[in-house]
């Protein structure tokens, strides 16, 4: 999925973080992941909704969102509707669970599969983010 999207994945660092984020929060119930296995062993396709409570507002009396991540289907296995599984299965457990919203990124390749669920662009979206990290002490994970 990242080099997909041209993001560098060399280096081990992000991988253990990663790893060990995923195992914490699968343990609970505030991420729920979805995944097809491949016939013959390996992942065709998989995806991740987090759940996160924010301060409610006028457009979100209650303050319940989610975002979803990490859709990928490995290309042997695109084209078979198994990213369109993957999200109905995200969305279904976002409406169980009473979300007023939810987000995405999505590449140019997936925005497709988006807008035919009913996923629009933000416009005029004023979101923004710090341009170069904060600083953190040395062996200090990202969390």
């Amino acid at each position: 999925m990242f080099e997909a999207m041209g993001i560098d994945t060399t280096g081990e660092t992000w991988r253990a973080s990663a790893e060990r984020h995923l195992q914490e929060v699968l343990a609970g119930d505030e991420v729920v992941a979805a995944v097809v296995d491949a016939p013959g062993g390996g992942l065709a396709a998989s995806g991740v909704i987090e759940f996160l409570q924010w301060i409610p507002s006028p457009s979100s009396p209650f303050g319940r969102a989610a975002y979803i991540s990490n859709m990928s289907t490995d290309h042997a296995w695109r084209r078979r509707g198994l990213a369109r599984a993957i999200l109905a299965v995200l969305l279904a457990e976002a409406r169980r669970r009473d979300v007023e919203r939810v987000e995405l990124h999505a590449t140019s390749e997936g925005i497709g599969l988006y807008q035919s669920v009913g996923f629009v662009p933000r416009e005029g979206n004023p979101a923004m983010r710090l341009a170069d990290p904060l600083s953190r002490p040395a062996g200090r994970p990202d969390r």
